[in-house]
């Protein structure tokens, strides 16, 4: 297969983290951007880290960037036009966002992180995805900003923004043959969601993914970060709340700021369980981890009428993950668990990722990747099927930043969806597109949030429940 090159010269990327995410993204910037030097810097220096940043030629600066030293630690390495990719948890995004603008370096990252979490007590809002949302599109409201800097892009949050169109054209055409033109503002795609009466956006992921070397007792594993899987299971669930919704769900509370009617439910991501579908699953149980693009989406595809979707990330990870899950409720003095990252020792498996956009009209569209293990190692080394969705994106996005230099703080949404779509399709393929009619069991047809939620039950107890695939 042949990759394109870009039109523009990158001359250095600097990376912060050299985990899993950014030891993925190397070989496809040496594919898309050949020359450019990278530098990594991470707070760990294992032999792991030290091997591969030799093999892959990048020069591996052993640092935990932090506040007191992001803007020494960074300087030495960023001039105008210089990538910044912020890869690492609980690495403040709008600080190296900041500093970026302020020398002229491009910034991405894949998720908006504060320097730390709170994860429990009275200020557990403070570092909510919402707040840091809110926080990014404040500064994005302060100054006349110049190069661009794209936030919370990476498969999801990020390229699934740009599925969501698409699956709406397919939606559009198999309700309304040929009555709608492509729409070209952000207006123009509400209204056209809100004509299709689309009353729920599921991002709906299932990783069957499995590694040869079985998980051990006291070991929590995943297929991209268990630091920030952990996380994401211990916040808040928060949603983009619909505006077909009757009742906000006891002990919810609503969200101020953008989107207007986004919502925080009691239960952590780990113990609530809902109903989704994937093509190749079929019927299934997933959690809902609290997620950027659950608040963006929602954003974006509000109507001048104030009407919306209800937007979230619906997602069943690999078995190991979710049999790790029940360490969370572990006391603290026995929460000191061994992580592991799965990669290498994966012998099978696909990453089922994509947007489910479904219509109370009774007809839905999924679109997305059904990626294998194996399609991943033959795209690009040191990879799997989760990493290489991710970093496909961030390329992509990275692309798209050079045509477009000087737009400032952006979200996913404002993209291009055509050109950045065809940039990372190749890595993302097969892609599935699916008409179906599936709705969660028990079902009225109002498609209204308790509609899909299971009371009582979580991910880690779901594993008898029934698949059945329908179209």
């Amino acid at each position: 297969m042949k990759y394109p090159k870009h039109a523009h010269d990158v001359d250095q990327v600097v990376l912060v983290g050299f985990g899993n995410i950014g030891q993925a993204v190397v070989p496809l910037l040496r594919r898309h951007f050949p020359g450019c030097r990278i530098v990594a810097i991470d707070q760990f220096a294992d032999e792991v880290r030290q091997a591969r940043s030799r093999e892959l030629g990048v020069d591996l600066i052993h640092c935990r960037i932090n506040k007191a030293n992001y803007q020494t630690a960074l300087s030495p390495y960023l001039q105008p036009g210089v990538f910044l990719l912020n890869l690492a948890p609980a690495v403040s995004s709008s600080e190296l966002l900041l500093f970026a603008q302020s020398v002229g370096a491009f910034y991405l990252d894949t998720g908006i992180e504060p320097w730390a979490y709170t994860l429990t007590g009275d200020s557990i809002a403070a570092t909510s995805n919402h707040a840091l949302r809110e926080q990014i599109l404040e500064l994005a409201l302060q100054r006349t900003w110049k190069i661009t800097a794209l936030v919370a892009h990476g498969a999801n949050p990020g390229f699934v923004s740009i599925l969501v169109k698409r699956a709406l054209l397919v939606l559009a055409q198999a309700l309304e043959p040929g009555k709608h033109a492509t729409p070209r503002t952000r207006e123009q795609w509400a209204d056209l969601a809100d004509a299709l009466d689309v009353r729920v956006i599921q991002i709906s992921e299932c990783d069957t993914q499995h590694a040869r070397v079985p998980r051990n007792e006291g070991e929590f594993v995943n297929t991209w970060s268990v630091e920030g899987f952990v996380t994401e299971c211990l916040q808040p669930v928060e949603l983009g709340w619909g505006s077909h919704e009757r009742r906000i769900p006891a002990q919810a509370c609503q969200l101020s700021g953008k989107p207007s009617a986004a919502i925080q439910l009691e239960q952590r991501g780990h113990e609530i369980a809902v109903q989704t579908w994937t093509p190749m699953r079929g019927s299934m149980t997933a959690c809902i981890l609290t997620h950027n693009e659950s608040l963006s989406i929602a954003d974006y595809f509000t109507t001048r009428k104030s009407t919306r979707p209800t937007v979230y990330y619906a997602y069943r990870p690999c078995e190991d993950a979710i049999a790790s899950l029940d360490m969370l409720d572990l006391p603290h003095a026995e929460c000191d668990w061994h992580e592991r990252v799965l990669k290498e020792e994966l012998v099978e498996g696909i990453d089922e990722l994509g947007v489910f956009v479904m219509s109370g009209r009774g007809r839905s569209v999924w679109l997305g990747s059904a990626l294998s293990i194996d399609q991943a190692r033959e795209l690009a080394a040191h990879n799997n099927a989760t990493s290489l969705q991710v970093v496909s994106s961030i390329i992509a996005g990275m692309q798209w930043m050079l045509d477009h230099p000087d737009e400032g703080i952006v979200e996913s949404e404002r993209l291009d969806h055509e050109a950045t779509y065809e940039r990372a399709r190749p890595y993302w393929e097969p892609i599935q597109c699916v008409i179906t009619s599936w709705q969660p069991e028990g079902s009225a047809g109002a498609l209204t949030f308790d509609e899909f939620l299971l009371p009582g039950l979580t991910l880690a107890g779901s594993h008898a429940r029934k698949t059945v695939p329908q179209s």
